[in-house]
C-alpha cells in the first residue's frame, strides 16, 4: 500500500508533459492551403417572346386567294409593277436614293386572328412593340377602299416602316402593305393613298 501511494504524485507531472508536447506540436504546425475549383454554371435563358414576323401560309390559302376574286389598280408613277405570284394578288416595288420598299396585296379567308393581332404582326416586322386596343387611334384611321370601309395603318420604325390598310370584304380580309426603308416609305405616303384609292375589287355580291 505504501509503495503504491509513493508513485501517485508522479501522475500529474506525466499529464503535464503530455499537454506541453501537444501544445508545442500545435504551435509548430504549418497552415495548409486548399485550392477549391470555381463552380461552373451554365444558365439557359428562355427565348424572347415576340410577335410573329410572318403570317403562316396554310394549305388551301392560295386556292382561297384565287377564289376571292380579281383586283384592279393603277400603279403610281415610279412604282414597278411586278407579276403576282402565290398568295400575292399584286406585287410592286419602289426604289429611290433613300432606299427601297415593296408593295403587296394579299387576301385570306376570315379575320386571320383579328385586326389587333394583324397590326401587331406588322409592328413586329418593323421593330415596334405590340400595342393595345387603346393605342390604335394613334396610328390608324378609317379609310374607304373599293367603296368599302377599311382601316389605314401607319407604322414608323427606326429603320423600316409600314404603310398599309386592312379591309374586311365578303368573309375575307384584304391586306394592302408597303414595307421598306423608312425614308422611302414615308416619302411615298401620298402615292400609297393614291394607290389605295385606285383599288377595285371584284364584288360577287353585287
Amino acid at each position: 500500500m505504501t509503495q503504491r501511494l509513493q508513485h501517485l504524485p508522479r501522475l500529474p507531472l506525466i499529464l503535464a508533459g503530455i499537454a506541453t508536447l501537444c501544445l508545442s506540436g500545435c504551435d509548430n504546425a504549418q497552415p495548409t492551403s486548399y485550392r477549391i475549383p470555381k463552380e461552373e454554371r451554365v444558365v439557359t435563358m428562355p427565348p424572347a417572346v415576340s410577335a410573329p414576323a410572318k403570317m403562316e401560309v396554310l394549305p388551301g390559302m392560295e386556292a382561297a386567294a384565287q377564289k376571292a376574286g380579281e383586283i384592279g389598280y393603277t400603279a403610281p408613277e415610279g412604282w414597278e409593277d411586278l407579276p403576282a405570284s402565290g398568295i400575292r394578288k399584286a406585287n410592286l416595288k419602289v426604289t429611290a436614293d433613300t432606299g427601297s420598299a415593296e408593295i403587296t396585296i394579299l387576301t385570306f379567308p376570315g379575320d386571320v386572328g383579328g385586326r389587333l393581332a394583324n397590326i401587331n404582326r406588322w409592328r413586329g416586322q418593323v421593330g415596334l412593340e405590340a400595342a393595345s386596343p387603346e393605342d390604335l387611334p394613334a396610328y390608324t384611321e378609317g379609310y374607304d377602299i373599293s367603296n368599302h370601309r377599311g382601316l389605314y395603318v401607319r407604322l414608323e420604325g427606326a429603320e423600316q416602316s409600314i404603310l398599309g390598310a386592312l379591309l374586311p370584304f365578303h368573309n375575307n380580309t384584304w391586306f394592302f402593305k408597303m414595307i421598306g426603308d423608312t425614308p422611302t416609305v414615308l416619302a411615298n405616303e401620298a402615292a400609297m393613298k393614291q394607290f389605295l384609292d385606285s383599288i377595285e375589287l371584284e364584288d360577287h355580291a353585287h
